[in-house]
């Protein structure tokens, strides 16, 4: 995925020195050098800060969860492309950079438009139009590949993994089969 502009983002994002646990401070320099080219602070949410520019956002995370939601996002964009997944969700297009930042398509929900029956899977139901139909934008939580993939990775998202989250979003568990849900880490 190719976004106009897109090198004067990525020039900033040599190396991988974002991995690791102690994200303090490590994105201060790339958030800068956003601002400085124009991208203006949107939001921020549990893990991750956005900026946004001429309909492009990047995610930059804010602690090591936000770090493994990017990679969530861009691995089941990837997996998924312009398909459903299994429980028929329809994903919005990203890339990583290469220091752990998700560049996305800005999507925003429009009054007047129906939102499809698995938006109500989506945390937030945050979908919006893109190329005429609807997907979700903000995803990394919702994925049940997302136990296999952080095993995969070697890696585990402490909020994700955590009794809070399952209690809030027990149809994740429905998703699962019986195996999965013996490696879910909670439960």
């Amino acid at each position: 995925m190719t976004y106009q502009h897109e090198s004067e983002v990525d020039d900033e994002v040599e190396d991988d020195s974002w991995k690791g646990d102690d994200l303090d401070g490590k994105f201060e320099s790339f958030e800068e050098h956003l601002r400085s080219k124009g991208f203006t602070y949107l939001s921020e949410g549990s893990f991750r800060r956005v900026y946004e520019r001429k309909g492009i956002v990047i995610k930059v995370p804010t602690c090591t969860d936000g770090l493994l939601d990017n990679r969530v996002e861009h691995t089941a964009y990837h997996k998924y492309w312009n398909g459903p997944t299994r429980r028929g969700v329809y994903l919005a297009p990203c890339r990583l950079l290469a220091n752990g930042c998700l560049m996305m398509k800005k999507l925003t929900w429009e009054i007047g438009l129906d939102r499809p029956k698995w938006a109500a899977l989506i945390d937030g139901r945050q979908v919006g139009p893109y190329k005429g139909r609807m997907v979700a934008y903000d995803y990394a939580l919702d994925m049940t590949e997302r136990f296999k993939w952080e095993r995969e990775w070697k890696c585990e998202s402490k909020f994700f993994n955590s009794l809070e989250w399952r209690n809030q979003r027990p149809h994740i568990d429905t998703y699962l089969s019986q195996k999965e849900r013996r490696l879910r880490k909670v439960g």
